[in-house]
């Protein structure tokens, strides 16, 4: 039995609470049409590199858990949706599936966090572009050359000393303005908006501004939601996703170890110039991101995490109170950013034409960055019909000389059920 860790219960429990399909597809288009015979064969050599990540979800009464899952990782030649956990993908927790010139990994949540997942993705893309063009090199990816050491599949969460949280106060933030429920947009399946444009005109008006691409995504998000919903009573509140590892000391852990910066958009910072804005932004990062703050913020989080699974014994009960705790999280933002950075690996990077991101949940308006190739390329995800936000955000790179294509579909990423009771 493998138990959940302190950095994975919010998301494990909480996701399943919410009934959410709390997996992530990331989406590869590469320079020709991919041979699925390679594939196969790339991420058998993956799946070896990444044991500890070859596991099968159980659960009984009073917890969810993993088992070894010695099923090979499933190669699946299609588009759609598929389920992971069940029987058309071994049951595990991450899948790949391809179409013409476009290679999916699918990932559970719940194991993995951005980082974590792109690591395995590198090494996938590693195997097959190395099987298939030959001239490609391992420098900084995980292959099955490298020793696999504890750092990669222990949870620094779990390290962190239990404090005792009962006289701590919870913070009383106050709800953000939500774009459904305050701006009165029309509720609707998840939509999604891949948007590609220029690294060099995006870094070179992000760096003319005194701001990084993610913190530039995140002022031009608020400044568009301010102008388009004037009148408010609650203010704009964006959360930037940030990896927390270099803060926990933890660098090669594939668990889910991330924090999040409180980009407020008040009054006074509206009335700022352009790239003042940026530069308060880009403080709040540094001031939020510093080591022992963050530190302590995940030893107060972790500490209730597992005080709450040890008063909670039943799944059910665990279920509905992660899922009311990530619900009412969610509520503090009006929207996210998440920028993982760009890709590091560029004798691989060579053969990638596209590299998107697309997430379970909108969160109200989210956005996930990747940037290869001389690319940067933003999936916007929201839950609301009207694309008054991201026409309002193409207006905004149109005024700033910064050209883009935008492509509209519907959420993608794969399904995933509570596995039946033993």
């Amino acid at each position: 039995m493998k138990k959940i860790t302190a950095g994975d219960i919010m998301h494990v429990y909480g996701g399943f609470g919410q009934e959410s399909d709390y997996n992530v597809r990331l989406v590869i288009r590469l320079k020709d049409e991919i041979d699925g015979n390679m594939l196969q064969e790339a991420v058998a050599s993956a799946a070896g590199r990444y044991p500890y990540l070859l596991l099968k979800m159980k659960r009984n009464d009073n917890e969810i858990y993993y088992e070894e899952n010695n099923e090979p990782i499933a190669v699946l030649n299609t588009k759609k949706r598929v389920t992971l956990g069940a029987e058309e993908t071994g049951y595990h927790m991450w899948a790949v599936c391809y179409f013409e010139d476009k290679i999916y990994l699918d990932f559970y949540h719940g194991l993995c966090d951005g980082t974590g997942m792109y690591m395995v993705l590198s090494t996938i893309l590693y195997y097959y572009t190395k099987l298939r063009y030959g001239d490609v090199e391992s420098e900084g990816i995980r292959t099955l050359d490298d020793e696999i050491e504890p750092e990669e599949y222990i949870d620094p969460q779990d390290l962190l000393p239990e404090i005792d949280i009962s006289n701590i106060p919870t913070p009383q933030l106050e709800p953000a303005f939500s774009l459904i429920e305050d701006g009165g947009l029309t509720p609707c399946e998840q939509k999604l908006y891949d948007v590609v444009i220029p690294e060099k005109d995006f870094l070179k008006f992000s760096s003319a501004n005194d701001a990084s691409p993610g913190v530039m995504v995140s002022i031009l998000i608020a400044r568009t939601i301010d102008k388009l919903f004037p009148e408010r009573n609650k203010g704009i509140m964006g959360s930037y996703v940030i990896n927390a590892r270099p803060m926990l000391h933890a660098p090669k852990t594939h668990h889910n170890c991330v924090s999040t910066v409180f980009f407020d958009y008040s009054g006074k910072i509206r009335k700022m110039p352009f790239d003042r804005q940026c530069t308060v932004y880009r403080g709040k990062t540094f001031i939020q991101s510093e080591e022992e703050r963050i530190q302590k913020a995940m030893t107060v989080g972790s500490s209730r995490n597992k005080a709450i699974a040890k008063a909670t014994p039943q799944v059910e009960a665990k279920m509905q109170t992660y899922g009311m705790m990530l619900s009412k999280g969610r509520k503090l933002f009006t929207c996210m950013v998440s920028y993982v950075g760009k890709w590091k690996y560029p004798s691989v990077g060579k053969y990638i034409k596209e590299f998107w991101t697309h997430v379970p949940n909108a969160n109200g308006f989210l956005v996930e960055i990747a940037a290869v190739n001389g690319k940067i390329f933003m999936t916007m995800h929201q839950n609301f019909e009207e694309d008054i936000l991201v026409r309002a955000f193409e207006k905004e790179l149109t005024e700033n000389g910064i050209s883009f294509e935008t492509t509209e579909m519907l959420n993608d990423v794969a399904h995933m059920d509570l596995p039946e009771k033993v």
